[in-house]
């Protein structure tokens, strides 16, 4: 049997284009909200491309059209409709939520049902559902054991930059020096767009020498970049240069998910299930699983740096080589912008 090998993949924000989208920030969900989605993200990656998997669906009522019915996630795959409706309690759930199914079902006239329930279900509602052809499903937490055995756990990495001794240098014609308010530009600088571009900048820089490799591991390196920019005003002044030079080092945090989950079939030992879901403490980050397919939720928006980092990139390492199906970042923006950095700030005569 050949040894399995560590695979390793590097995620740099900026250039990763996901097979899916790129989410946005987005505001905290319920509990039960977050469950809903992390269901549609198994079904988005079980489905594929050309089926249609949608999240708090409304579907058409064939008796009031006036009056759509909210369901929690719809598949429409070749002109049929399949209900998934989700249920995340602390009790297993009954007969009762079977029988509503099945009248939804009826209703909307669609073609099937699932019910997905994070606690499982009573052997009454295992019973209706299997004689009324309700599909069941629910989550099922790995013991310790069982997860060493599954041997596909992956740690996650988050790299940031962090700058120090900061100075830029703006170059302006002699005679506009005196206009300056140095309060005042002090205060655009701090919020002006084109700060945010020469961080970016540095951080192209730094890129070139590759800072992760070992022999670069935990080094202060320095940057210096001079950028032009027609047309560019502070203070209502035109500023012919703009040098940023300062220092850098990456600092990484790491991740380990304290709880794997598998998802199918109640019936089915949770070990020997193909859907493995790590959730991490990182939001709502989590990386579901299908043999050798990942796909990566990474939710970065309750992440708090230093105040002069910038986050550049993440890391994901496993055993065995994987198949990365899709990708979807949530609140990257909020850490690719630099806040709160101290510089020391020049005004000098432009030499051109």
């Amino acid at each position: 049997m050949p040894t399995p090998r560590k695979a390793e993949t590097l995620h740099d924000p900026d250039a990763t284009k996901s097979k899916k989208r790129r989410a946005r920030g987005r505001p905290a969900l319920k509990p039960s909200k977050s469950f809903e989605q992390q269901i549609h993200r198994v079904y988005e990656f079980l489905e594929g491309s050309g089926v249609q998997v949608t999240w708090d669906d409304h579907v058409p009522d064939p008796d009031n059209l006036s009056q759509p019915r909210q369901i929690d996630i719809t598949i429409k795959r070749d002109g049929k409709l399949t209900l998934v409706e989700c249920r995340h309690h602390r009790s297993r759930q009954n007969v009762k939520w079977i029988e509503e199914m099945m009248g939804r079902r009826v209703s909307l006239k669609a073609d099937s049902a699932i019910a997905v329930s994070s606690s499982g279900f009573t052997p009454g509602a295992l019973s209706k559902a299997k004689k009324h052809g309700i599909v069941t499903r629910d989550l099922r937490e790995l013991t310790e054991r069982e997860i060493r055995e599954w041997g596909r756990r992956i740690a996650l990495t988050l790299y940031f930059y962090e700058y120090s001794e900061l100075e830029l240098s703006l170059y302006l014609e002699c005679g506009t020096i005196p206009k300056l308010d140095m309060v005042a530009l002090q205060s655009e600088i701090a919020t002006h767009a084109f700060t945010q571009s020469l961080f970016n900048a540095a951080a192209q820089q730094l890129g070139t020498i590759n800072p992760l490799k070992p022999e670069n591991s935990g080094q202060t390196v320095e940057f210096n970049l001079l950028i032009e920019r027609a047309g560019f005003r502070l203070c209502g002044q035109l500023v012919h240069q703009v040098r940023l030079q300062g220092k850098a080092v990456l600092i990484a945090q790491d991740f380990v998910s304290p709880a794997v989950v598998a998802y199918g079939n109640p019936d089915d030992d949770p070990a020997q299930r193909e859907i493995k879901v790590e959730n991490f403490s990182l939001g709502r980050t989590s990386i579901i699983h299908d043999a050798e397919r990942i796909s990566i939720f990474l939710d970065v928006s309750q992440v708090e740096g230093g105040p002069c980092w910038q986050f550049r990139f993440f890391r994901v390492t496993g055993n065995d080589e994987i198949e990365h199906e899709s990708l979807e970042l949530v609140g990257v923006e909020r850490l690719l912008a630099v806040k709160a950095c101290k510089m020391k700030v020049n005004v000098l005569r432009n030499q051109a």
